[in-house]
């Protein structure tokens, strides 16, 4: 009788559950726009299928992006600083000159490797020194869920758990669909460094553990991490098979019970500067028991982590809240010691509802974030409800024991300080815009994703009267080992645009034409990057070869052109998902950058915006009123220039 009634609780439940994801599924415009190709079938591995076909990322000519360089400079200077700026890009592209011999080392490296950006790209993460969480590393807040209570986290944690298991499965057995985007195939590369990988701390610089999932000895566990207390969780079987939901809730309910007592903050440790972190890391891992128990983390498909979590009944100190959480688990005293930072994926769960997906950067972009997401909600919709099979006879979970010394103790102590210091300095602020979404936009002819990022500009002249220099992420997984390009959205279009904008002696209709010209020139410009010919990353190539080949290049990588090119004021970026609520991605490490997300939906637009507090002009509250206004404004544009032709 108790088993039976504990089974209609779970397909409750999970009823409910399904309700929701329906909802906000519909809500919030269906999947990511990263799709599968293809349903997966029961023999033969579909996977890879494609990814000898996907074309390796190129360098493109050099001519062509010294001309875009300059392109991207112009709109910020005085025709005499070009002309300055020209002649010197002139010298170094000249035939015979140090850019024809960095390109020509640039595409030897090309042709000798699958990717010349990839293992740069990762170094630039693995050579940063200051601590991975509030610095570098991103986080997405999902939709809250309706669940409360330790009970029903429990309950909600072991259907995610359950379908993350399913996706895992599909991969170890390469059936998972391949993705493709708007018919092309991507790069499946990140769907495996995403799992079973760890950043590790080391001097001069991080390394990383992966060990693929679809390898024949392939890793089965994952870690729950819940009250600073770790347990390795077996969640596949001998044949790659997910466990089921009453396996997985079982086990769940022993870790619940062997966790009524919080435990030493150990996680706090992966907060450290790295070079701090190293050092204590090499200390841990001269003890065997510490050497087993960090090898269990980081060999884990993924990280889980079980949070004790406050309900507010205040709008504004419940988003504080939640922002704080999402980004590093609020707090020392809070859930900061209940992570483990060097983790690639890593899914937060609170006991108020909310969810958080939190990773470290170096193995996987935000973009896989959402595909993800999108993958374990529909294997969570499509879960059966009705009655679940006896849990089997299996092995409790494993805690994870960690022998610490008084020097780690301190260390721990010391870095919760720390990491509450630099919490506090953050200001974080998230905004839902519901005058209108992207169909509105669309209706009207207007590109959407360029629509808000020349808002942008414009709101940031109005309060400062220049342009701010902005980087936009794009997806290159379009690549074999596709990582991110960055995108320069200001373009002399937009400039012209943002000026005419301002100056009430244009008429409407010479200011709509000047928008239309800044929004199809930042469609090219991410149809461009699309392709491959992207300026920013064959600069950054041309800048490492120079240092790797001790080639001097200063007379362009230290010209005041690219060092105030170099200066960012705004990293803005749009995210997908549709479980995904914001974005969070802190630039710390880069002083004075606004870091900005936003989501454009059917109806609305979701943004959030963070900073340190005294490293940048912009006052948060200011701009997201100004970025409001001026979406308004250039909608009323648009609006007003319709109705004028019909």
């Amino acid at each position: 009788m108790v088993l039976a009634s504990r089974r209609m609780i779970q397909a409750d439940f999970k009823s409910r559950l399904k309700n929701v994801c329906r909802h906000l599924s519909h809500k919030d415009s269906g999947r990511s726009t990263i799709s599968p190709a293809g349903m997966a079938s029961s023999s033969g591995g579909i996977t890879l299928k494609y990814q000898d076909s996907i074309p390796k990322y190129p360098v493109p000519p050099l001519h062509q992006t010294l001309q875009k360089y300059l392109r991207h400079y112009q709109p910020y200077v005085s025709g005499e600083e070009f002309d300055r700026a020209k002649k010197v890009v002139e010298n170094f592209g000249k035939p015979g000159g140090t850019g024809e011999l960095l390109q020509q080392k640039l595409e030897e490296r090309r042709d000798s490797t699958e990717n010349w950006l990839s293992e740069w790209w990762r170094e630039g993460f693995l050579k940063q020194r200051s601590p991975n969480v509030l610095h570098s590393a991103p986080g997405s807040l999902m939709y809250p869920q309706p669940f409360r209570g330790v009970d029903e986290q429990t309950d909600y944690a072991a259907l995610g758990i359950a379908a993350l298991a399913s996706t895992v499965s599909l991969l170890a057995r390469r059936q998972f669909p391949p993705a493709e985007l708007r018919g092309r195939p991507l790069c499946m590369d990140q769907y495996y460094t995403s799992v079973c990988s760890c950043r590790v701390p080391g001097r001069p610089m991080d390394s990383v553990f992966y060990h693929p999932i679809d390898r024949h000895d392939f890793f089965r566990h994952i870690v729950i991490i819940r009250r600073n207390h770790f347990f390795k969780l077996d969640i596949l079987d001998e044949e790659r098979l997910p466990l089921g939901l009453s396996d997985i809730l079982e086990q769940l309910k022993i870790i619940v019970e062997k966790s009524r007592e919080p435990a030493l903050p150990v996680g706090l440790l992966t907060a450290q500067d790295r070079d701090s972190w190293a050092d204590a890391y090499t200390t841990m891992k001269e003890d065997p028991t510490n050497a087993q128990s960090l090898l269990d983390i980081q060999s884990s498909a993924f990280i889980i982590c079980l949070d004790d979590t406050k309900d507010f009944s205040d709008i504004k100190r419940k988003r504080q809240h939640d922002h704080r959480w999402l980004l590093c688990g609020g707090r020392s005293t809070e859930n900061a010691g209940n992570r483990w930072f060097d983790k690639t994926f890593m899914i937060s769960i609170g006991t108020n509802g909310e969810c958080g997906i939190y990773g470290d950067h170096t193995m996987a972009d935000g973009a896989l974030v959402g595909a993800i997401s999108d993958s374990v909600t529909k294997f969570m919709e499509e879960m059966d409800t009705g009655e679940e099979p006896n849990p089997r006879s299996l092995p409790p979970p494993k805690e994870l024991e960690f022998v610490l010394t008084d020097d780690l103790i301190h260390a721990i102590e010391k870095t919760g300080e720390q990491l509450d210091r630099i919490l506090d300095g953050y200001q974080i602020m998230e905004q839902k815009f519901k005058s209108f979404g992207k169909t509105l936009m669309k209706s009207y002819g207007l590109h959407p994703d360029g629509f808000v990022q020349v808002a942008i500009q414009l709101a940031y002249w109005r309060i400062h009267s220049w342009l701010p220099v902005v980087y936009e992420t794009s997806s290159l997984q379009g690549f074999k080992l596709g990582r991110m390009d960055h995108l320069r959205p200001v373009s002399v279009e937009s400039a012209e645009f943002v000026k005419t904008m301002e100056d009430s002696t244009v008429d409407p209709g010479r200011k709509l034409d000047k928008l239309m010209s800044a929004l199809q020139v930042h469609k090219d410009l991410n149809a461009v990057s699309k392709a491959g010919q992207g300026a920013e990353r064959h600069l950054f190539g041309l800048q490492r070869i120079a240092e790797e080949n001790n080639v001097d290049a200063s007379e362009f990588f230290q010209d005041q052109s690219w060092e105030k090119m170099s200066r960012v004021n705004i990293r803005a970026s749009t995210g997908v998902g549709s479980m995904i609520k914001l974005t969070m991605s802190p630039v710390r490490y880069q002083p004075c950058t606004t870091g900005m997300w936003y989501s454009i939906r059917d109806d609305h637009l979701m943004i959030s915006m963070n900073i340190m507090e005294g490293r940048s002009v912009l006052d948060l509250r200011q701009f997201m009123d100004a970025l409001c206004v001026s979406l308004q404004d250039m909608m009323e544009l648009a609006s007003a220039a319709q109705k004028h032709k019909l």
